[in-house]
């Protein structure tokens, strides 16, 4: 291991900054999804909004890309390429027609199973040194940062 496992938080060495370690950790597991990921379910890009969809279908395309916490035109693209996988379709909302739902197809749905069990053996791989404990504690404590952070990382 290249840094210690304790940091002394002191903001004059960049192995001490959290930010930097957030980062590296997530770039790490971002490797790890991309290639675990890579053919499943529109892959690891992908993923999140289908599972998103597969939980609470028939959501709008800016709500899933405000709960992907990506820009609008990248949550376009991605559903473009999802659509033309087969895994989604967009229709207009009957009562307001500038709203477009996206809805998850039963290939989309066998696609989100497969890429849900392949994100549970790397979240299992990713935090294996870590107690059930401490994971809860991580993942409270990255929700209030992400609480705390602009929607799409913009600066505010």
């Amino acid at each position: 291991m290249l840094m210690s496992t304790t940091p002394t938080l002191d903001p004059t060495t960049v192995d001490a900054l959290l930010s930097w370690r957030l980062v590296v950790a997530g770039r790490l597991v971002r490797t790890m999804a991309d290639a675990r990921l890579d053919t499943q379910a529109g892959g690891a890009p992908a993923l999140g909004a289908l599972l998103r969809l597969a939980d609470d279908d028939g959501i709008s395309q800016a709500e899933l890309a405000r709960r992907q916490r990506v820009e609008s035109p990248s949550m376009c693209r991605m559903i473009d390429r999802l659509e033309r996988e087969g895994l989604v379709a967009r229709e207009r909302d009957l009562s307001d027609r500038r709203v477009i739902r996206v809805r998850i197809t039963p290939e989309g749905r066998v696609a989100a199973e497969a890429g849900r069990d392949a994100v549970s053996d790397l979240e299992a791989r990713a935090f294996a040194t870590l107690s059930n404990d401490e994971r809860q504690t991580l993942a409270n404590l990255l929700g209030r940062v992400l609480d705390g952070l602009p929607e799409t990382g913009a600066t505010p």
